[in-house]
């Protein structure tokens, strides 16, 4: 690696700060989440979009050890293009122009640090993610409702897990993940995402479906939580606690949409292979 990378000075972000700005941060944020997913459109490709950006903005300092890099510049880009081809419905060219970039970043971030792997796996780790949540919200079927329901279960995930973490404690998971996530923060937050599946699958749906959606809650309240192991186990790797200052007593934007990231995932392609099973019985 370039000695200029070797000898750069790295400013680690403050950890989280106490719990009421926390509370602060989610009180302004979850409005404005909850009216771009009513709005759907533009609206909420913007703000994808825009979280993207700063999603990969933390990526390339966190691996390349520098604030802007022709490889982070490669994300941006293909991630620009990317979600402007999702919001109008073209996700194969959305799907290419993200491909591209991670292509591009890898070489990129070869030539400069040695480290193209890294870098290129933004590319997979938030760009895809993203693109799956635009169609989501709008071309999936019920994709209002999934939507809420995604983002409902992974709130209370995080929540339940912060939650049990905090009060009830315990064993802890593997200091090579994280030093201070425990078992009884997974089962809370497991047992979160359930509690909102089986409320929302009986408000959606009638009373019949809830013993399913709390099945289907538990199973993207893990995703979740999975999300915010990997991303801990990234940070540890990288000797970080906190990847931003970005989100006021919640670190970064990725620090608070790992979790996310996956369940997207894990819903997104659980509605794609429904899809196709019922498309192939039909």
């Amino acid at each position: 690696m370039p000695s200029s990378i070797d000898k750069l000075d790295i400013v680690r972000p403050a950890s989280a700060g106490p719990l009421k700005r926390r509370i602060f941060a989610a009180a302004v944020l979850i409005p404005v989440v909850i009216a771009a997913v009513h709005a759907g459109g533009s609206a909420f490709a913007a703000m994808v979009a825009f979280a993207a950006v700063i999603m990969l903005f933390e990526w390339a300092r966190m691996v390349e050890r520098r604030s802007s890099s022709r490889a982070f510049y490669a994300l941006v880009a293909g991630s620009a293009a990317a979600m402007y081809f999702a919001a109008g419905g073209n996700y194969d060219a959305a799907i290419a122009f993200a491909a591209a970039s991670g292509v591009a970043a890898f070489f990129c971030a070869k030539r400069e640090t040695g480290i193209g792997g890294w870098s290129a796996l933004g590319a997979v780790y938030i760009i895809m993610p993203c693109i799956a949540l635009i169609w989501l919200r709008l071309d999936a079927p019920s994709g209002r409702a999934l939507t809420y329901l995604l983002y409902g279960v992974v709130w209370a995930a995080d929540t339940g897990a912060f939650i049990f973490g905090k009060f009830i404690g315990g064993p802890k998971i593997s200091h090579a993940l994280s030093p201070s996530k425990t078992w009884a923060g997974i089962g809370g937050g497991i047992l979160g995402g359930a509690l909102v599946g089986a409320a929302a699958g009986a408000l959606m749906f009638g009373a019949e479906w809830a013993v399913l959606h709390f099945f289907i809650g538990g199973g993207l309240g893990a995703a979740s939580v999975v999300g915010d192991l990997v991303e801990s186990a990234f940070k540890r790797n990288f000797k970080l606690k906190d990847i931003s200052g970005f989100i006021p007593g919640h670190g970064g934007a990725l620090d608070r949409l790992d979790g996310m990231i996956f369940a997207t995932s894990a819903m997104t392609g659980g509605l794609l292979l429904y899809m196709l099973s019922e498309k192939l019985q039909g």
